[in-house]
């Protein structure tokens, strides 16, 4: 009887370790989940967007696997300060002032090139005081043109970049600021012509991932996994293929 209770507790104590360790398993392997608002060339809806693959190699050289979520802007960088979500990206630096759970990933991912698009070449425009004087349009809601735009003789503030380029190629405006990257490619998508980025972009801002706080830990295995992909031939090609 002794011998059978023993054999009994030793089956249960085995039972209840398997669970523990198929828990532990699980858990382990549960996708990191990180957030984007980003358009293409930078995220696309299959996964297959400059940042996306960046994020994605980088994981997998810790061995984590990645789950992106694609969702409007704000509920994306909200999630990620409520822990709803581990992370997000890209933004630029200092949103752990205004969102306190967030975390910088503290090595860049991409430099974001805000450019103006214009129908004339020639066109001098090296800084922001060139815009001066000309009809100017952007997207509502970008911080740094609403802060570095003056003295222009009309501003046009637009909803999506099928109205910002729509303006620029009726005529109405001169100069269409944008991302140099995401301009090229609406232009390329839609079989634009006569329009141009400019040479000397108006400023050049890096973009980052952010997580949420409880992953604090492994943010130095994630700067430095990112930061040695960087120095590889993979990820020139990547670039070079965007």
């Amino acid at each position: 009887m002794t011998s059978l209770l023993s054999s009994g507790r030793s089956i249960v104590c085995l039972t209840i370790f398997l669970v523990l360790i198929s828990s532990s398993n699980s858990f382990a392997e549960d996708p990191f989940t990180i957030n984007t608002a980003d358009q293409p060339p930078y995220s696309t809806q299959d996964n297959n967007g400059l940042y996306d693959r960046i994020i994605i190699e980088t994981f997998r050289s810790i061995g984590k696997t990645v789950k992106i979520n694609h969702m409007p802007s704000a509920r994306s960088l909200e999630n990620v300060n409520n822990g709803i979500d581990d992370g997000e990206y890209a933004r630029i630096a200092g949103l752990t002032i205004t969102n306190p759970n967030l975390r910088i990933v503290d090595e860049k991912l991409l430099d974001y090139t805000f450019t103006a698009f214009v129908r004339n070449p020639g066109l001098q425009v090296h800084d922001w005081n060139d815009l001066t004087g000309h009809n100017v349009a952007f997207i509502n809601g970008w911080k740094i043109y609403e802060t570095e735009v003056k003295n222009t003789a009309s501003v046009f503030k637009v909803h999506s970049e099928k109205e910002l380029f729509a303006l620029l190629a009726s005529g109405r405006i001169d100069i269409a600021l944008y991302e140099r990257r995401r301009g090229l490619h609406y232009i390329k998508s839609q079989k634009l012509e006569g329009i141009y980025p400019l040479a000397s972009p108006l400023a050049v801002k890096g973009m980052y991932l952010y997580f949420n706080s409880r992953h604090e830990a492994i943010i130095p295995a994630v700067e430095q996994a990112l930061r040695s992909f960087k120095q590889t031939s993979n990820y020139q090609l990547l670039i070079n293929s965007f």
